[in-house]
């Protein structure tokens, strides 16, 4: 699913307002580019051009494809080689990301600008570890992860949705692609390679720990959005095999076997998570996490996992969203 993440990008050089450089622009479009043209390599090299002759931009892309393992193979020190550079060049995504990946994962966002000594403070280690799991149902099997992120990760998430968000969509079975329906009225934003950060392949590393799959087989993380009064109706996530549109999704990708949700704020009322079949509802705490898979023990899609996004009845809500394929396996 990174393929499809590096394509959200709106096909053009760059972003509009940018003032990024123009290698840096250049890199992207071949990265991202949706006509059949796509030239990853010419546009890591351009970027990391750019990176080498001091464009914090640049840094701070370079660092999120050493973080991904898309396009080449991961490469964690390198990746936060170019988070410090570009910390040092004053971007304030990559301090802000700096300081909470050397804080730890329950720990708080480091003060400063010792960007070197905050890059020796990372420990990789603790970040990638799993936390422990507390099982709230065994089938459909619902786990839930407390203070699974810190809160500055937390709001740092929050921060790559805001002015990108959109109106949520749901699968079309006529299509097989993606359409507004009345029974979603929250709204979304799929990070993509500009906003992704090394931050989230970090936490996507913490939740790899968890559910013992690979990075790759998680599609393109998503910042769900919930006004007062916006919900998603009841729903499955996973495909359903009957649906002939699915058909190519399933033998390429396989089934989506588990949905991760990271609740990123608790400031609101209402908003629960709802398993109408189990009589279940839950609701974590900023950066709580919860974990359900949508299938049984024999991989068949399993009905008990229809869900709701209830509405906020005040305050809004945000949440990060990551499912995660069958394929390819560990």
């Amino acid at each position: 699913m990174l393929e499809k993440m590096a394509n959200t990008r709106r096909n053009s050089p760059g972003p509009k307002g940018s003032d990024t450089h123009e290698p840096v622009r250049l890199g992207l479009h071949y990265l991202t580019v949706r006509d059949g043209t796509a030239e990853p390599a010419r546009g890591i090299a351009l970027i990391e051009q750019a990176a080498q002759a001091g464009d914090a931009q640049g840094a701070y892309l370079a660092a999120t494809i050493a973080s991904s393992s898309f396009w080449r193979p991961r490469n964690w020190d390198q990746a936060f080689d170019h988070l410090t550079r570009a910390a040092e060049r004053g971007h304030e995504h990559a301090q802000s990301s700096l300081r909470i990946l050397a804080g730890g994962p329950s720990g708080d966002e480091i003060e400063g600008e010792d960007w070197a000594n905050m890059r020796s403070e990372i420990d990789l280690g603790t970040w990638l570890a799993p936390p422990e799991l507390r099982m709230i149902r065994e089938a459909p099997r619902i786990q839930a992860i407390e203070k699974f992120a810190p809160p500055a990760a937390c709001y740092w998430l929050i921060t790559q949705g805001k002015g990108r968000m959109s109106r949520a969509t749901i699968y079309d079975k006529a299509t097989g692609g993606t359409t507004e329906d009345y029974r979603r009225t929250n709204s979304q934003c799929d990070l993509d390679v500009e906003t992704i950060g090394v931050l989230t392949f970090v936490l996507r590393g913490r939740i790899a720990a968890i559910t013992q799959r690979q990075d790759v087989a998680m599609e393109v993380p998503k910042i769900l959005h919930y006004a007062p009064g916006e919900t998603f109706a009841v729903h499955f996530d996973y495909l359903d095999p009957k649906e002939p549109s699915y058909a190519h999704e399933l033998s390429v990708r396989g089934q989506r076997t588990d949905t991760f949700l990271i609740y990123l704020n608790d400031d609101y009322s209402g908003g629960e998570t709802s398993f109408p079949e189990i009589n279940l509802s839950h609701l974590g705490a900023k950066g709580d996490a919860l974990l359900f898979r949508n299938v049984d023990e024999t991989g068949a899609p399993d009905h008990d996992t229809m869900h709701a996004g209830l509405p906020p009845t005040e305050g809004e809500k945000w949440v990060f969203s990551q499912w995660i394929r069958e394929f390819p396996r560990a």
